[in-house]
C-alpha cells in the first residue's frame, strides 16, 4: 500500500516541488490550498505525514495542526517563509 502525504500550501511553486521528489520515492501526495481543507482530507483519508504551511487562507497550519491532533496522532512537518 502506498503511503498518502498531505501537502497543504497555498503557493503551488512549493508544492510542485514537494510532490516531484516525494512521487519519485513511491509516494502518494495529496495536496490542498487552506487549513480547513487539510483538516477535512486527514478525517476521511488515512495519511501517514501532513506537511502544513503556517500562513495559509482560512484556517492556519498552526490552527489546523492543533485540530488534527485532536483527530489523531500522526507526523506533521510545519514550513513557514515567516521569519
Amino acid at each position: 500500500m502506498t503511503k498518502k502525504i498531505l501537502i497543504a500550501e497555498d503557493d503551488e511553486d512549493i508544492v510542485g516541488l514537494l510532490r516531484l521528489y516525494l512521487e519519485k520515492d513511491g509516494y502518494e501526495i495529496i495536496s490542498v490550498d487552506n487549513g480547513e481543507d487539510a483538516f477535512k482530507i486527514v478525517k476521511s483519508k488515512q495519511i501517514s505525514l501532513a506537511i502544513l504551511d503556517i500562513m495559509m487562507p482560512k484556517m492556519n497550519g498552526i490552527d489546523a495542526c492543533l485540530k488534527i491532533r485532536e483527530e489523531r496522532q500522526m507526523p506533521i512537518i510545519m514550513l513557514s517563509a515567516t521569519s
